[in-house]
């Protein structure tokens, strides 16, 4: 059997290379899971403080 032919990589209409769609920048979620993190931490010191201050 023979193989199908592919389409040329090069446009040679002008148009511009069709690029594959970016995903989220990793950067951006890892920093707002990095800041979630540091206010849930925050939080939980909020609750525990008073009673440990209690003690």
């Amino acid at each position: 059997m023979s193989e199908p032919e592919r389409p040329p990589t090069g446009s040679s209409d002008g148009e511009p290379p069709v690029r594959p769609a970016q995903g989220p920048s990793l950067a951006l979620f890892y920093g707002l899971l990095a800041l979630a993190l540091a206010m849930a931490i925050g939080f939980a010191l909020l609750i525990v403080l008073p009673f440990y201050h209690r003690r």
